[in-house]
């Protein structure tokens, strides 16, 4: 169960990383049944960034529950595993703020289909999030991909926006 909670979590966030990570990774408790405070009544650009922002924030201060609850994660995920794979996402330079604050500036914002087409598809499977009610932020080579859950969003899909 631990490998597939491993491969899960890695094939949904993880998925654009092709940089394997440091040996000696910290890892922290997390509890993963937190929720993301709800940050808007309908899902638009600013809620969408200000989610980035907050997940970055959290994720710079390895503040890993915290960081936990602005992602879609496996159902059933140990806490341990999912600190471990969320300290890699500032490593590999997946998030950064200042990559979110280049995303705020000039990234495609819209419904997942409309950003990233079949690809988009693709990732929505892996997380087994419906494709209708997912957003994305694009700017080469930063992907995000949004669900939304009727109250606020969730990560799903985050790559290279620590490289902006």
């Amino acid at each position: 169960m631990k490998k597939i909670a491993i491969l899960l979590f890695a094939s949904v966030v993880l998925g654009g990383c092709s940089q394997p990570a440091p040996s000696g990774t910290a890892t922290t408790s997390v509890s993963v049944s937190a929720s993301a405070t709800p940050i808007a009544s309908a899902p638009d650009r600013e809620a969408a960034l200000a989610h980035l922002r907050k997940a970055a924030a959290a994720l710079e201060a390895k503040n890993y529950e915290e960081a936990a609850t602005y992602f879609k994660l496996p159902e059933g995920a140990p806490p341990e595993v999912v600190a471990k794979e969320l300290a890699k996402l500032t490593e590999k330079k997946e998030i950064s703020s200042a990559g979110v604050e280049k995303l705020a500036k000039d990234a495609k914002w819209g419904s997942l289909q409309e950003v990233f087409g079949d690809k988009g598809a693709r990732w929505t499977e892996r997380a087994k999030v419906p494709p209708d009610q997912c957003y994305a932020l694009s700017k080469d080579p930063a992907e995000v991909g949004l669900f939304w859950d009727g109250t606020k969003f969730l990560i799903f899909r985050l790559d290279d926006v620590g490289k902006l």
